[in-house]
């Protein structure tokens, strides 16, 4: 089995800088606007028509479309934004990481082993 690599070079870790952050608001919108469980049921039944509504290029569209976790980042995608999209695909930070490194995600948790308990509900 492979263990992901931890590069601190692009495309391992993409800096979330000013620029990034411009070219990514659309973006960054988008995703987060999917802390709201309407937003996140009107997506999931139309993606099409719920990007349209936050006016996403259509490399943003072709990147949402392919689930392209490193893409997303690299177009200026802040990964706690982002994460909101996994969440609302069932997917989640060890499938972002898995992607960026170029591993599955069974991998990723196996280089990655940490569990976090909440006591907080869920939802």
């Amino acid at each position: 089995m492979r263990d992901p690599s931890f590069d601190m070079e692009e495309p391992g870790t993409f800096i979330f800088d000013g620029p990034r952050s411009t070219a990514g608001m659309r973006l960054n919108r988008f995703a987060l606007s999917l802390k709201q469980p309407s937003n996140r049921a009107t997506f999931l039944a139309d993606p099409d028509a719920f990007m349209n509504r936050w006016d996403l290029t259509e490399r943003e569209r072709s990147l949402v479309e392919a689930r392209d976790w490193t893409g997303l980042l690299a177009a200026g995608g802040h990964l706690q934004a982002i994460l909101k999209l996994a969440a609302t695909l069932g997917l989640n930070l060890y499938h972002i990481g898995a992607h960026n490194c170029g591993v599955d995600a069974h991998q990723m948790m196996h280089a990655c082993p940490r569990r976090v308990v909440s006591d907080m509900p869920h939802g």
